[in-house]
């Protein structure tokens, strides 16, 4: 008998998501086999610059600010992640020749995105663009960094192509690759960081995305919470960012349902609150014991929350549970710590794929942002 029968009238996977997800672990070896050499050379070409920012839309803004967490660890120059709208409408007034901005975009045409950067031509910025888009097409990102001296452009790279506009995509993986690489080579690459991002990541994300037990830990899930309509998601520091993919990428847009973001540094201080009333499940990311600080945050939210909402009223996401030993010990470091949002996503993915099934939804579209897209 099948599981999601009741709902389905046809295929209720429509665009074949699940496919999708399954294949981030290639997206990620595809942009390292095929782009290492040319994101070494772009970030050569702009190391010099003072300042830089990242800026994207959606999704491909939450890629920039995970990559601003390692930023952050290696390097003393400034960074800035400014959404694409926001760079186009608020500019900083330190944009110049000095300045390095990357425009981070799957499609290479994003409206927001292509304003952004031809203000950033017209401050005589120096740009990169970072896309899936392989040819040039006339007023995307690649036709305005080729006709401009200060332009280069890296590539993100998925096994299907074009890529199709789904919740869950190589792309948000293959990019934050990318984004991460030009990262480590702009300002003197980490030997320890390099090496995981390049040799272990690509294969535990593979691992993961992959998985029977996570399906199947994502199905027991998706039938014990598909009544709720109202969540939350928490991760501290890194983690942070990947709950916010999950909560306005994959749980409203996927899902169809409402879920709210809250950094584990803020969520004690403010939402923790609302247990005085009847609360929301809470979907809470659960970090490695060895990263101490976020461990003890994530064991006193774990405590409280059962305590005041329930037991039955938590999602605890843990990918290093379906990791072996080694693994774990090579995330241990900050390193790992900063890295570790590629890990969490794939799980993240499957509870939301079998719940948007358990809901009786397609998981491979968002008819509003369709919509609000088309328009």
């Amino acid at each position: 008998m099948c599981l999601f029968k009741k709902n389905s009238k046809k295929s209720i996977d429509s665009k074949d998501m699940k496919q999708e997800i399954e294949d981030q672990g290639l997206a990620i070896e595809l942009t390292i086999e095929k782009e290492l050499e040319n994101i070494k050379k772009v970030s050569n070409k702009v190391k010099k610059c003072k300042n830089f920012i990242f800026s994207g839309c959606g999704d491909k803004y939450i890629v920039p600010l995970t990559s601003e967490y390692l930023w952050r660890n290696i390097s003393k120059k400034p960074l800035d992640v400014i959404q694409s709208w926001t760079l186009k409408n608020y500019p900083p007034k330190y944009l110049d020749e000095d300045t390095c901005i990357v425009f981070v975009s799957q499609s290479g045409t994003t409206y927001d995105t292509v304003e952004a950067c031809q203000l950033a031509i017209e401050k005589n910025c120096n740009i990169v663009a970072l896309t899936n888009l392989r040819e040039k097409k006339e007023g995307s990102l690649i036709d305005l960094c080729e006709n401009y001296g200060k332009g280069s452009v890296m590539k993100m790279h998925t096994k299907n192509y074009p890529e199709r506009s789904l919740p869950s995509t190589g792309s948000f993986h293959s990019s934050l690759t990318a984004l991460n690489l030009f990262t480590l080579f702009a300002n003197g690459k980490s030997e320890e960081l390099l090496y995981l991002q390049t040799k272990h990541v690509p294969k535990l994300v593979n691992m993961l995305s992959n998985s029977e037990e996570i399906k199947i830990w994502s199905k027991e899930k998706s039938k014990q919470f598909r009544k709720f309509n109202n969540f939350y998601v928490v991760g501290d520091g890194s983690r942070s960012t990947i709950a916010r993919k999950q909560a306005k990428i994959m749980m409203m847009e996927g899902v169809k349902t409402n879920a709210c973001d809250v950094e584990g540094e803020e969520f004690v201080h403010s939402l923790i609150e609302t247990l005085e009333y009847k609360s929301n499940p809470l979907i809470l990311l659960k970090p490695l014991i060895y990263w101490k600080e976020s461990f003890r945050l994530f064991r006193m939210i774990k405590k409280f929350w059962e305590k005041y909402a329930g037991e039955n009223e938590i999602i605890i996401i843990d990918p290093f549970e379906y990791l072996d030993a080694k693994s774990k010990q090579l995330f241990s470091g900050i390193e790992g710590n900063i890295l570790s949002p590629f890990l969490y996503a794939p799980q993240l993915e499957w509870l939301s794929y079998y719940l948007a099934l358990e809901k009786g939804k397609d998981p491979s579209i968002g008819t509003l942002v369709k919509k609000i897209r088309s328009e």
